[in-house]
C-alpha cells in the first residue's frame, strides 16, 4: 500500500488563527454574561433577578415654567414695623378670647408707683456701667416683691441682633439678681427692634391671678 503526501495549503495556517480568536471571544463573551453574581441572581430568582425599577417621573410631562410664581415683592421697613406691632399685640392678648381682654366691672389696677427704667448699651455691647448696676440697685429696692422683667433690644438689621438683644437682657437680669431679686421673679425677654434694655414691674391684673397671668405696668 502507498500513501500520497498531500501538499499543505498556504490558508491552513490563517485560517488555524482566525479560529482560535472565535473561540477565545466567545468563551470572554460567555464569562461576562454568566458571571457569579448574574448566575447566582438567576438561581435566587425574585425580585432580584429582574432589573431596577425606572426612575420616578421618568414618563412625566415636563414642567410648566409659566406656572412658577413671580418674586414677592419686599416689605418696606414701616410696613414691617406695623406687622410687627399688631404681631406684638396679638402676643400679649393670645390668653384671652379672640385676643381682647374680656370687659370686667372690676376697678382697674392702680397706676404702678415704680416707673420703668430705661438703659443704654454701647454699640454691640453688652455691659452695664457701674453707674447703671446702682440704678437697678435702686430700683429692685422699690419693687415691693413683685416680678420684673428685663428687656433687652438690638438694632433689627444688625447681624446677631436677637442674640445681642438676649445678651443685654441676660446682663439686665444678672445685676437685678445681685441687687436681691430673685430668679424665679425675672422674667427675661429680647427683642430685634429697639435700642439698649429696659427693667419693669410686672403687676397681676387681679389678686387672684397667678404669677403666668401678670400684665406690664
Amino acid at each position: 500500500m502507498t500513501y500520497s503526501q498531500i501538499p499543505p495549503d498556504p490558508e491552513t495556517p490563517r485560517r488555524i488563527a482566525f479560529a482560535i480568536m472565535a473561540l477565545s471571544s466567545l468563551a470572554l463573551s460567555g464569562c461576562a454574561a454568566y458571571s457569579p453574581e448574574a448566575l447566582l441572581h438567576r438561581y435566587e430568582g425574585g425580585v432580584i433577578s429582574s432589573g431596577p425599577p425606572p426612575a420616578p417621573g421618568l414618563q412625566s410631562p415636563w414642567p410648566n415654567l409659566a406656572t412658577v410664581p413671580a418674586r414677592p415683592v419686599s416689605l418696606s421697613p414701616q410696613a414691617q414695623t406695623a406687622i410687627r406691632t399688631r404681631l406684638q399685640a396679638a402676643n400679649r392678648g393670645q390668653n384671652s378670647l379672640g385676643g381682647h381682654h374680656p370687659a370686667s366691672s372690676k376697678p382697674a389696677p392702680p397706676i404702678p408707683p415704680v416707673p420703668s427704667l430705661r438703659l443704654g448699651f454701647a454699640p454691640r455691647r453688652a455691659v452695664l456701667s457701674s453707674r447703671q448696676v446702682a440704678l437697678l440697685r435702686g430700683f429692685a429696692a422699690q419693687r415691693d416683691g413683685h416680678p420684673v422683667l428685663a428687656a433687652g433690644f438690638a438694632p433689627e438689621n444688625a447681624p446677631g441682633s436677637l442674640r445681642l438683644a438676649l445678651l443685654r437682657a441676660v446682663a439686665i437680669a444678672n445685676a437685678l439678681e445681685a441687687a436681691g431679686v430673685p430668679p424665679a421673679s425675672i422674667r427675661i425677654e429680647a427683642l430685634a427692634g429697639g435700642r439698649g434694655g429696659a427693667a419693669q414691674v410686672l403687676y397681676p391684673r387681679d389678686p387672684s391671678t397667678t404669677p403666668d397671668a401678670q400684665d406690664r405696668s
